[in-house]
């Protein structure tokens, strides 16, 4: 009885590799299904590159050397170095009432000095966008030329009117 069982065991099991086999071979070219359309999926392609891109970086571990060398340099920057300077910095900031006055507009200081630079006649026009050029008409025809070429379909700003415009600004 035991044998039978056994040959039974072998049977079915010999039945059920082939089921599981069965998908392995590709079919004959008459019972091939029509084939699909493929689209591009980038989720699909971004997981594929991912084992790509893994084997490019070390190995994340912990190595004596690098963590003494980096020790060496931040602890003394992150403890002394930056603090002193943002002190010494907030120090110069409250202590004076000129102290950045560069990065500050109106201030009085700033505008004094901007009043004195102008009054030199080396500096006398630089604020005037057209200071410096040789001929400014020529300059407004060649730019008036030019936007006639590039402005789009239906525009009526024309270089005179945004000329004009632009002067009144600061």
């Amino acid at each position: 009885m035991a044998r039978n069982t056994g040959r039974l065991l072998a049977v079915a099991g010999a039945c059920a590799a082939l089921l599981l086999v069965g998908p392995c071979f590709v079919p004959g070219p008459l019972a091939a299904p029509a084939p699909e359309v493929v689209t591009f999926n980038p989720a699909l392609a971004a997981s594929a590159a991912l084992p790509v891109l893994t084997m490019l970086a070390e190995d994340a571990e912990a190595k004596y050397g690098d963590s003494r060398r980096w020790s060496a340099v931040l602890v003394p920057l992150t403890t002394l170095v930056i603090p002193a300077v943002a002190m010494g910095i907030f120090t110069i900031y409250v202590s004076s009432d000129d102290a950045f006055y560069q990065f500050r507009p109106g201030h009085p200081r700033g505008m004094r000095e901007e009043k004195e630079l102008y009054s030199n006649p080396l500096y006398a026009g630089r604020k005037n966008p057209m200071e410096g050029l040789v001929n400014k008409d020529d300059f407004e025809k060649g730019l008036d030329e030019a936007w006639e070429r590039a402005k789009p379909k239906g525009s009526t700003v024309t270089v005179k009117d945004k000329l004009k415009e632009l002067s009144t600004q600061n």
